[in-house]
């Protein structure tokens, strides 16, 4: 596996194939909105970015109910939908105009060092880089959709709305 940042333009690469992703200090992050909640839990349950795990009671017993977490050492942002422009309001607080929304939902995940060393996202970065189609951006996004999930360019965000400090 090979991976590394082009000094001049910051873009990630994976075995020379440019990724839209970040790689910072071992962590790799990366953007991305899916059609609904459902198809982000469905997908980041297959690439283990998330598991499903049982509700226990007070004692420790399972409840038979279930949970979907993030995965040991990754860090994942719900977003949901994503205002692109403000509404106004006067100065008692009504509308005056609604805000307009992406209501896909949006999601920024960090794969911490030892996800990161593992590998396991080398595949499935590849696979929507290879496979995926051209996304429905806004603004100056570029963006490749595959599975029912974009992953965005970090490149082409003027303004991010999550960051990890």
């Amino acid at each position: 596996m090979n991976y590394y940042t082009d000094e001049e333009t910051g873009r990630l690469f994976v075995n020379d194939t440019p990724v839209f992703a970040k790689l910072t200090g071992g962590t790799l992050h990366c953007m991305i909105r899916a059609t609904d909640e459902a198809t982000f839990n469905s997908v980041g349950l297959s690439v283990n970015l998330l598991e499903e795990i049982n509700i226990l009671d007070d004692e420790g017993n399972p409840t038979g109910e279930t949970k979907i977490v993030t995965t040991s050492g990754n860090t994942v942002t719900r977003l949901g939908p994503h205002v692109l422009v403000p509404g106004t309001y006067d100065e008692e607080g009504n509308e005056l105009t609604p805000p307009v929304l992406d209501n896909r939902y949006h999601v920024n995940f960090w794969l911490g060092p030892e996800t990161v060393a593992r590998g396991n996202w080398v595949q499935w970065i590849l696979d929507w880089m290879t496979n995926g189609a051209t996304g429905s951006p806004n603004r100056s996004e570029e963006s490749l959709a595959h599975m029912g999930i974009e992953l965005l360019d970090p490149l082409t965000i003027t303004s991010p709305s999550n960051v990890l400090l």
